[in-house]
């Protein structure tokens, strides 16, 4: 079960679509016999900065804010983008770490 809230869902999509796009690439150019790690840690890296610049665009967009007349504290009512309750652009630095954890691996293995 996956659990997004807003636009969310996007820090699934971005990761497939470049897996589908570095797999198109490869087969095109003939590299299919390169380390499936290092694929993926470009995928993964390139997912990941992707995913940070458009969460925090997307949070960052103006919502109402509303005023609570008897405690005078301010509401930003809106949509937020989140992936299992995880705002959208914290999903970025994962993907970093994943592919720079996949570079290594296929460096000492």
């Amino acid at each position: 079960m996956i659990i997004w809230r807003g636009l969310g869902i996007l820090n699934i999509v971005v990761p497939v679509i470049m897996f589908v796009i570095v797999n198109f690439l490869l087969s095109a150019l003939g590299l299919r016999s390169i380390d499936s790690r290092l694929p993926m840690a470009f995928v993964f890296i390139v997912s990941g900065v992707i995913i940070w610049y458009m969460g925090k665009a997307l949070n960052a967009q103006s919502g109402k804010v509303l005023v609570d007349v008897e405690t005078g504290q301010h509401y930003k009512m809106g949509t937020s983008h989140s992936l299992f309750f995880i705002p959208m652009h914290y999903w970025g630095p994962v993907g970093l770490v994943i592919g720079f954890i996949l570079i290594v691996a296929s460096i000492f293995t």
